[in-house]
């Protein structure tokens, strides 16, 4: 298939194209991209790292940066360049162009952060479906060029992104829900070794050690014991009195610290 382009003046681009005829343009190059796999598989080289990709992957792109496709196969992409003309003095432009402009920051918001696995398909079934119509939609949309053409892209652009932040934001919470997971486990490990050593637990000192504040130590201990850090202190420091009384280990009376 011959390469597909589209632009819509100071709104963003479109490119269509077999990776064995990838040139990314000066001019998209300058722009935030979001690139989706058409087809096939392989490697690619992007930031000085070796990633792989498959059938329907995303690939974020900040402006400069440059992606170098090393397929075992043919591989078509579809990309979509967000023109950088709505990034400086983003709210008045915004006035010029309402109904892209939030799209726009939402893509730019995106490529400078994604938590989405560069390179792979969307975990979601359904949105990986529905994206993949999208794109399917928009590179028909070019080729026919009817009458309602621009608006009907433009719609579909609008979704496509909407997706895609949706799933980033899903994301990220996983993500932060096992950073809360990690640090509390490191809270935990440090409280028990030095109550176990009957040292004095100062809670300022601790939160400095962690650099975290009370208020996410209390959050994180929470969501590991079901208690409070000030609580969790005072109930494993009994715990441990009766473990030692009883001369048995005092994860026997600690079911809050067993995997759930």
């Amino acid at each position: 298939m011959s390469t597909i382009q589209f632009n819509a003046r100071k709104k963003f681009h479109l490119l269509q194209a077999k990776t064995r005829n990838w040139e990314t343009k000066p001019e998209h190059l300058e722009h935030y991209r979001i690139i989706f796999v058409m087809s096939g598989e392989g490697n690619f080289i992007l930031a000085d790292q070796i990633r792989n990709y498959a059938r329907h992957g995303i690939i974020f792109l900040k402006p400069g940066q440059r992606v170098i496709f090393q397929e075992d196969r043919e591989t078509e992409v579809f990309m979509i360049a967000f023109d950088t003309y709505l990034a400086e003095d983003f709210q008045r432009k915004k006035a010029y162009t309402p109904d892209f402009a939030d799209t726009y920051k939402q893509a730019e918001n995106l490529c400078n952060a994604p938590r989405l696995i560069q390179g792979k398909a969307l975990q979601n079934e359904h949105d990986e479906q529905m994206i993949n119509y999208l794109i399917s939609q928009m590179s028909f949309e070019v080729i026919q060029r009817s009458v309602s053409h621009v608006k009907l892209i433009q719609g579909s652009v609008d979704l496509f992104v909407t997706i895609l932040a949706r799933n980033n934001f899903a994301s990220k919470k996983i993500d932060e829900k096992a950073s809360q997971q990690t640090v509390a486990d490191g809270m935990i490990e440090y409280l028990r070794q030095e109550l176990h050593q009957n040292k004095s637990i100062r809670i300022p000192e601790l939160l400095m050690r962690f650099n975290i504040s009370e208020e996410a130590a209390n959050l994180c201990i929470m969501n590991k014991t079901g208690m409070s850090l000030r609580n969790f202190i005072f109930k494993y420091k009994a715990d441990l009195f009766k473990s030692r009384m009883l001369k048995i280990d005092v994860l026997e009376l600690s079911p809050y610290l067993r995997p759930h």
